[in-house]
């Protein structure tokens, strides 16, 4: 690790307990904080996406490539590039990992090899798919049931559900609802919420109906979505280009009742707080700046302060 990194992310009390460590996706490496130590790998690399598994960590590196890490803390290439897609998303799911691109293709890692997923490529509904700037869609997130089913966020293109990993994808959700990220909640069988521009998305059937809240926020663009608990936290914005970005708190079951998190963060943001920058584990929650800022919060949102800054911008989080 360089001195300059060495000397962002030098001691201090990181907040993070015994049994996880915390992983931080940056324009610049991958930065790890555990309860007592900070270190840097894959320097060098932006690393856009991770994921842990039961056999380690998953990493989009460079927009490009999969690499994997196991249980020694080796790294290895699995995926090299894909012809010219760019990688978003990673889903590791019982001995396979799904990936997400550009253009709006799935593809599965199996032994080390690609498989393309045909029936998303003629998925109900993909000739609607758009993007506001006249670009191809992207599959910009993913999600697994406690079912065995898939989720699939297309931007713009909303939500495909999957019932028999990956054979076939049906739309579930208004697809000009412009859905940001997509996740399901654990202990919750049919529960799915999604961060969209018009607010909060909730289904509580697996996907085949949905409602929206958008009571109490300042702007109901949302780009993040975690569960802390039984909370949901959202980032929302005026928009795109990211003003008067905030998290927001409110019950898993109690619809219409968002407050702002202000307890320990700035009034606002300047920037979105973006998909996969927004993660939690129990009462746990964190999230990460493109100004390299991470704060925490150890009471499902209600209180945070700020244990990280002067880090390279930052893409993406996890606990593992």
């Amino acid at each position: 690790m360089t001195e300059f990194v060495q000397q962002k992310i030098a001691s201090k009390e990181t907040g993070v307990n015994q049994e996880h460590s915390l992983t931080v996706g940056t324009s610049a490496g991958l930065v790890w904080f555990t309860a007592s130590q900070q270190w840097m790998e894959l320097e060098g690399h932006s690393i856009t996406a991770i994921a842990p598994s039961l056999n380690g960590l998953w990493a989009v590196v460079d927009g490009k490539s999969v690499w994997h890490r196991d249980s020694e803390g080796e790294w290895q290439v699995v995926a090299p590039s894909i012809q010219d897609l760019q990688l978003n998303c990673i889903q590791p799911l019982s001995g396979k990992v799904l990936v997400g691109t550009s253009n709006a293709h799935l593809f599965w890692i199996v032994d080390g090899g690609i498989e393309f997923i045909q029936s998303f490529d003629t998925a109900q509904g993909r000739d609607e798919w758009y993007t506001p700037w006249g670009g191809l869609p992207d599959v910009r997130s993913m999600a697994g049931g406690q079912s065995g089913e898939l989720y699939a966020n297309v931007h713009v293109g909303g939500i495909l559900r999957s019932q028999d990993r990956g054979r076939s994808w049906q739309p579930t959700i208004d697809l000009h609802w412009d859905v940001h990220q997509v996740i399901t909640v654990p202990d919750r069988p049919g529960v799915v919420l999604a961060a969209t521009a018009e607010g909060l998305a909730t289904s509580t059937d697996r996907g085949d109906t949905w409602s929206l809240d958008r009571a109490n926020l300042h702007s109901t663009y949302s780009r993040a979505v975690a569960i802390c608990g039984e909370t949901v936290l959202i980032s929302t914005s005026s928009g795109p280009s990211g003003a008067k970005a905030a998290i927001y708190r409110r019950s898993l079951d109690r619809a219409g009742t968002f407050e702002k998190c202000d307890r320990g963060l700035p009034q606002w943001f300047s920037h979105n707080i973006d998909t996969g920058s927004l993660v939690a584990l129990k009462d746990r929650t964190v999230f990460g700046t493109s100004k390299g800022q991470i704060f925490l919060s150890e009471d499902a949102g209600l209180t945070w302060k700020q244990f990280a800054s002067d880090l390279p911008p930052i893409h993406c989080l996890n606990f593992s």
